[in-house]
C-alpha cells in the first residue's frame, strides 16, 4: 500500500547556508517533500572542496544537498541582494549559518525579512550562539568536539582525547535544527506567525551528550560505572563482534554459550552491580573465549540464545546485510559525476518518498531567476557582470 505523501510537499525553503549543519537541515526538509533552493556564492559552497571528490561533488556536498536546486548569486552586490530579497519573499523557510553580524551586513536579517513577511520561519545556525564572549569565534567540527567534551569522552587507553572521525556536531545540529523548524511550522499553522529559530552547534552537542554529562556530574567526576557487563567489541578468530548482556538472565545465557557457566554461578557475578565491580575480569574472560572461534560461529549461537551481539561490519557489509536490504535503508541515486551512489533514506519516512541527486554549484541559476520573474535580458546581464553564475551543462 502506498504511504502518505511527504509531509512538507509544497513547502518552499531558501537555503543560504554553507558547510554541513545548515545544508543538512534544509536537506532534511527536502527529503520530506519541501522544494529547496540552495544559494551559493559564485565560487560555490566551500564544502565542495572539503574531503576530496570530483567536480565539486564531495561526499559532504552530496549528503547535505540531495534534491535541491542550486543558484550561484553574489549576495554582497546590490543586484545580488535584490535577487535574494525577491526569492526570500516567496519562501516559507529561510536558512543561514553565517557568523553573527554577517547576515545583518548583507541586509538579510530576520528583522529585515520578517518585516514584510511575518509568516517566515527564519533559521540561524551558529557555532557558539548569537551573543557572548565566543559568539564570533570560528566553529568547526574539531573545535566543537574538543570544546564540548566529546573528544575527551572518546579518549584512548592512554587518556588522550580523540576526535570522533566524522562530523558529529554538524550532523546532529542539522537534525536538531530541522526538528525546530517543524515545531515552528506547527506554531505557524495555528497562529499564522513565523519565528526566528536559533540553533548553535554548542547547544546541539550538549543535548546529544546529556547522559554522559549527567554521569560525570552525578559521579562527581569519577569514571561512570559501565552500563552493562560484560560489554565491548571483542576480537574473534577472523574478525570482531560486539556482545553484551542487559539482564541477569541474558548474562547466564551468554556465559552458557561461551562455556563459562561456572562464572555465572559465582556470587561476585550474580547481579549487575556485582559485575560492574568486576568488569575488567569478566571482559578479559569473554575476550579469551571469543578469539578461539570465528565470528559466524558465535553470532549463530548468540542469536539462538537471544544474546545481544553483532558483527563489527564495515560500510559495505552494513549495506549488504539482509536486514538492511529488507528495510530498504539505502536508495541508489544517480549522482553526477559518479553514477549510482548509496544514500540512506530519511528515518521515519518511507521507501517511496523521492530522494534525488545533489546539484552542481549554479546548476539551476537561470531556471530559478526566471521563476523569480527576472527577464531573459536581465538574466544575461547578471551572468555577464559575474553577479550570478550558471554551471556549464554536464558532460555524461
Amino acid at each position: 500500500m502506498t504511504q502518505a505523501s511527504p509531509p512538507y510537499a509544497g513547502l518552499r525553503v531558501l537555503d543560504m547556508s554553507q558547510g554541513l549543519a545548515g545544508p543538512y537541515c534544509a536537506g532534511l526538509l527536502g527529503m520530506q517533500g519541501a522544494s529547496v533552493i540552495k544559494v551559493e556564492p559564485p565560487e560555490g559552497d566551500w564544502i565542495r572542496s572539503a574531503g576530496g571528490g570530483r567536480e565539486g561533488m564531495t561526499s559532504l556536498a552530496i549528503m547535505g544537498n540531495p534534491g535541491k536546486r542550486s543558484a550561484c548569486i553574489d549576495a554582497a552586490k546590490p543586484q545580488g541582494k535584490a535577487l535574494l530579497l525577491k526569492m526570500a519573499a516567496q519562501a516559507d523557510v529561510f536558512v543561514q549559518n553565517f557568523r553573527p553580524g554577517v547576515i545583518e551586513r548583507l541586509g538579510l536579517s530576520y528583522e529585515t525579512l520578517s518585516k514584510d513577511h511575518p509568516s517566515l520561519v527564519y533559521v540561524s545556525i551558529t557555532g557558539f550562539g548569537a551573543s557572548g564572549p565566543d559568539a564570533k569565534k570560528p566553529a568547526t567540527d574539531s573545535v566543537l568536539q574538543a570544546f564540548t567534551g566529546m573528544a575527551r569522552l572518546n579518549r584512548d587507553s592512554d587518556g588522550t582525547p580523540r576526535r570522533i572521525p566524522f562530523l558529529v556536531p554538524d550532523t546532529v545540529t542539522g537534525v536538531y535544527a530541522a526538528q525546530a523548524v517543524g515545531a515552528a511550522l506547527y506554531a505557524r499553522a495555528t497562529t499564522g506567525q513565523g519565528r526566528h529559530v536559533q540553533v548553535s552547534l554548542m547547544e546541539a552537542c550538549a543535548a546529544l551528550q546529556a547522559a554522559p554529562i549527567l554521569d560525570a556530574t552525578l559521579s562527581d567526576g569519577k569514571p561512570a560505572a559501565p552500563i552493562t557487563v560484560p560489554a565491548g567489541i571483542f576480537k574473534t578468530r577472523d574478525g570482531y563482534l560486539t556482545v553484551t548482556s542487559l539482564t541477569d538472565t541474558m548474562f547466564v545465557s551468554l556465559m552458557k554459550v561461551l562455556g563459562l557457566e561456572a562464572l555465572a554461578k559465582e556470587p561476585r557475578f550474580a547481579l549487575l552491580s556485582d559485575r560492574q565491580k568486576n568488569a575488567a575480569f569478566l571482559n578479559l574472560e569473554v575476550s579469551r573465549r571469543l578469539v578461539e572461534e570465528a565470528t559466524r560461529h558465535w553470532l549463530d549461537r548468540f542469536t539462538a540464545a537471544d544474546v545481544l551481539s553483532a558483527d563489527a561490519s564495515d560500510y559495505a557489509g552494513f549495506r549488504a546485510a539482509a536486514q538492511t536490504v529488507h528495510m530498504q535503508v539505502f536508495h541508489e541515486v544517480e549522482q553526477y559525476p559518479y553514477g549510482p551512489v548509496p544514500l540512506p533514506r530519511l528515518p521515519g519516512g518511507t521507501a517511496d518518498w523521492p530522494l534525488d541527486a545533489a546539484p552542481r554549484a549554479g546548476q539551476h541559476t537561470l531556471e530559478l531567476l526566471a521563476e523569480a520573474g527576472v527577464t531573459e535580458a536581465d538574466r544575461a546581464a547578471l551572468i555577464a557582470s559575474g553577479i550570478v553564475r550558471q554551471a556549464e551543462p554536464s558532460v555524461t
